[in-house]
């Protein structure tokens, strides 16, 4: 019962209805403050680790992706992988996926995913709902929306147990406001 209550949970997220989930929320007045958001879950990540990414076009989610990849370490730049799909930087052993042009889970399998999932990468996925079925279930869900003002995004934190600790230890550095 308690698994099926669980994928019942992870499929209303991009619903925005995510109130069993313990949620933590930031409004990022910036570019550069959501890229340094991203260097803070970056610098708490850990091999195994599955972020997932929800988002419109242009909320900022791969400002974020090149956050976490400076929070562990890589100073290049990580572009989208809008085209090739997956896009691994081996330094890192950082998986970073954009699912927008996948049907479904199932594509998303069938180019791989899995040897990315087996503990030794993190893997950060875009457009996560689209594909969330072929990702683990203990993972880290990020919700970037519009504000009312152009440069600001609401980011909002959907941890799961493994996360829990991680996430409390940022809110407290950075607060509600970043």
């Amino acid at each position: 019962m308690k698994s099926r209550r669980r994928v019942s949970l992870l499929q209303s997220l991009s619903k925005w209805d995510c109130s069993d989930l313990k949620e933590f929320t930031v409004v990022s007045k910036s570019p550069e403050n959501t890229l340094k958001l991203g260097i803070n879950i970056g610098s708490v990540s850990k091999p195994g680790d599955v972020i997932c990414l929800e988002g419109k076009l242009g909320t900022g989610k791969t400002v974020f992706v090149n956050g976490i990849a400076r929070g562990l370490g890589f100073n290049g730049p990580v572009r989208s992988p809008t085209f090739i799909i997956i896009n691994l930087i081996p330094e890192i052993r950082l998986c970073h996926v954009d699912a927008y042009r996948l049907d479904d889970s199932e594509a998303l399998i069938s180019l791989g995913i899995e040897e990315f999932l087996d503990g030794d990468w993190i893997c950060v996925v875009e457009w996560a709902e689209k594909v969330s079925e072929a990702l683990p279930e203990e993972r880290l869900w990020v919700r970037i929306g519009f504000t009312e003002v152009d440069s600001q995004r609401k980011i909002a934190f959907f941890p799961s147990e493994l996360w829990l600790e991680r996430i409390e230890k940022i809110r407290k550095q950075v607060g509600n406001e970043y």
